[in-house]
């Protein structure tokens, strides 16, 4: 195995959407995400005991957090393993998460992948 010792810049990111990586917005707003439990797959709550891989399908919590999260973990069988609220703000129209942890949990790495 041999490391890549070249400046050469690799490309855009694929994962990360267009536009700046931090979220602009005026109000920060709450939504519950987990790990799926049949793949480990990053999942968000978009209520009623369902759940989706897109961050864009993900409900608002706000004071409700509580409640939801206990609502969350319902279902049969159990999909989602240790749900947990995080902040996103909404810009251009659709929700980004405030902290890079969970930004690359939505989008993937944060660095170009080599083909």
């Amino acid at each position: 195995m041999s490391l890549d010792v070249t400046d050469a810049d690799p490309g855009p990111m694929d994962s990360e959407p267009a536009g700046d990586v931090t979220p602009v917005a005026s109000e920060t707003r709450r939504a519950v995400t987990g790990n799926r439990l049949r793949d480990g797959r990053p999942v968000y709550f978009i209520g009623n005991g369902r759940w989706s891989d897109t961050i864009d399908e993900a409900a608002h919590v706000a004071a409700e957090a509580e409640r939801l999260l206990t609502e969350a973990q319902q279902g049969k069988p159990h999909p989602v393993v240790a749900p947990y609220v995080f902040d996103v703000t909404v810009a251009n129209g659709r929700l980004r998460p405030v902290s890079l942890r969970e930004r690359i949990r939505a989008f993937g790495p944060t660095v170009g992948l080599r083909r």
